[in-house]
C-alpha cells in the first residue's frame, strides 16, 4: 500500500512491540513443546518396524517444531526492528512537524508544503519550504521501506518460507535474544541512531547592527567567565560554539560523575538497569555475552544539579553495553555508559532562572556565526553481584520515562552566563 504522511503520523511503535512479545511468548511454548519431543527420544523398550515408524514420526514432528520457532524468530525481531525503526521515524515527523509549523508552515498528506504566512515571500522562505519537503519526501520513503520489510517477512511466514538457516535450536533460531522490556538485547555494542532537534537553520539570515552588538556582548560574557575560572566545562562547550566548525566534542564524563549528583545519580540508574536485563538474559540460558542496549532520555532527578554540567550538557540521553560473564553464582558484568547529546538551542524555550529567551543564542546559528555541534561522554565500571540479587539503583529510583528519542532537551543560557539548560 501507498502510505501517506498523515498514516506515518498515527504510526504507534507499541503496537508493534505487543505484537513482537505475543510471538515471543508462543515461540516459548513452542520451544517446552520442542524439550518433550526431545526427551521422547529416550530409550524405548521396543524394537521392529513399528518402533522404528515411531522414531522417524517423532523426528518428523520435531524438525516441523524447529521450523516453526525459526519462524517465530524471524517474525520477532522483524517486529521488534519494525518497532525501533517506526520509533526513529515518528522522532523525524515530530521535529519537521515543530520546524513546519513554528514557521507557519502546513505539510499535507503527500508530503507537499504549503506556506501559511501572509508575510512577503522570501528566498530564505522558500529555501526552507524546499528543505521541508524535502525531508518530507525522505521520511514517506523510509515509511514506505519499514512497511515493505514488515509485510515481506509476514507473508513468508504466512507461507512457511521464512528462511530458517538450519537452525535447530533457540539460541540459533533467535541469535539477537532480548529482554522483555526490548531495552537489552544480546550482541556487540550499536550504538542507537539519535535524533536531536535543530530549530534555528544555520546561515539562513543576514545580520542586522542589533546582532553586531548582541555578539559582542555575549563574547564579552563568555570570556570574563574564562578569565575568571568559572564554569569552566560550560564555558568550553559555549566556546566551541563560537569556534563556528560544528566539530563533535567531547565531555568528561568521570569528572562530571565525580562533581554532579545528578548525573552520578543518571548513571547509577543505568548501570542498575542493564544489571537487571543482564539477569534477565542470564535466565534465558546465556552465562558469557556480550549485550548491548538503546537509548533513555535522562531528566528528573538524574538531570544535572550543578550550574557548570547543566551549562556544559543539560538534557541528554544515555545507554550503555557490557560484556557479562556467569561463573558458579557470581555475576561480573563490565559496563560501559555512553551518553550523546547537542550542543543547540531550541526556539520557543527559556532560561529556568532567569526567562532569557532561546532565541537570543539561537539568532548566531541563523546569522551563521556560531554552529550547534554533537557531544558525547563514556565512563566504565566494573560490578559483580550473586545470582538472582542483582545490584539497585543506589538512589532507589529507576531511570525516567522515555521520551521521543532525539528530543534534547536544551534551554538557553542566563544572561551572565551563556547555556543554561534545564
Amino acid at each position: 500500500m501507498t502510505l501517506s504522511y498523515h498514516d506515518v503520523r498515527r504510526w504507534n511503535p507499541d503496537t508493534l512491540d505487543s505484537a513482537a512479545e505475543t510471538v515471543r511468548a508462543r515461540k516459548e511454548r513452542l520451544l517446552a513443546l520442542e524439550d518433550e519431543l526431545r526427551l521422547a527420544f529416550g530409550p524405548l523398550f521396543w524394537h521392529g518396524d513399528a518402533a522404528a515408524g515411531a522414531r522417524d514420526e517423532l523426528a518428523r514432528i520435531r524438525d516441523r517444531a524447529e521450523h516453526v520457532v525459526a519462524e517465530a524468530g524471524t517474525v520477532q525481531r522483524a517486529l521488534y526492528d519494525a518497532a525501533d525503526a517506526v520509533i526513529g521515524l515518528r522522532n523525524k515527523v515530530v521535529d519537521l512537524d515543530s520546524t513546519a509549523g513554528g514557521n507557519q508552515f502546513a505539510i499535507g498528506a503527500d508530503g507537499a508544503v504549503t506556506d501559511n504566512s501572509t508575510a512577503p515571500a522570501t528566498p530564505e522562505r522558500t529555501r526552507l519550504a524546499t528543505d521541508l519537503a524535502a525531508t518530507a519526501g525522505t521520511i514517506l520513503a523510509e515509511a514506505q521501506e519499514i512497511d515493505d520489510a514488515l509485510a515481506a517477512v509476514l507473508t513468508s511466514a504466512e507461507q512457511g518460507t521464512v528462511d530458517d538457516n538450519g537452525a535447530t535450536s533457540l539460541a540459533e533460531a533467535d541469535p539477537t535474544q532480548r529482554t522483555a522490556d526490548g531495552h537489552y538485547r544480546i550482541g556487540p555494542p550499536d550504538e542507537p541512531e539519535i535524533e536531536f532537534d535543530e530549530d534555528f537553520v544555520y546561515d539562513s539570515v543576514d545580520a542586522g547592527w542589533r546582532d553586531h552588538l548582541a555578539k559582542a556582548e555575549w563574547l564579552a560574557k563568555l570570556r570574563g567567565a574564562q578569565i575568571a575560572g568559572y564554569l569552566p566545562d560550560g564555558m568550553a562547550m559555549y566556546d566551541h560554539y563560537w569556534s563556528n566548525t560544528g566539530e563533535p566534542k567531547a565531555w568528561d564524563f568521570e569528572k562530571a560523575y565525580r562533581d554532579d549528583s545528578g548525573m552520578r545519580a543518571g548513571v547509577d540508574a543505568e548501570i542498575a538497569r542493564a544489571a537487571r536485563g543482564a539477569e534477565e538474559l542470564i535466565r534465558d540460558g546465556n552465562t558469557d555475552f556480550s549485550m548491548t542496549g538503546t537509548a533513555s532520555v535522562v531528566s528528573g532527578e538524574h538531570y544535572p544539579t550543578t550550574e557548570n554540567w547543566q551549562k556544559a550538557v543539560g538534557g541528554y540521553q544515555t545507554w550503555s553495553h557490557s560484556d557479562v560473564r556467569v561463573e558458579g553464582n557470581t555475576v561480573t558484568m563490565e559496563v560501559t555508559v555512553e551518553g550523546e547529546d547537542r550542543y543547540n538551542f531550541n526556539r520557543g524555550e527559556e532560561d529556568i532562572g532567569t526567562g532569557t529567551s532561546d532565541e537570543e543564542n539561537g539568532r548566531f546559528t541563523e546569522i551563521g556565526w556560531a554552529r550547534p555541534f554533537d557531544t558525547h561522554g563514556e565512563l566504565t565500571r566494573t560490578i559483580t553481584w550473586e545470582l538472582g540479587s542483582p545490584p539497585p539503583d543506589p538512589a532507589g529510583t529507576t531511570p525516567g520515562e522515555e521520551e521521543p528519542r532525539g528530543r534534547d532537551r536544551d534551554r538557553g543560557p542566563t544572561p551572565d552566563n551563556p547555556r543554561e539548560r534545564r
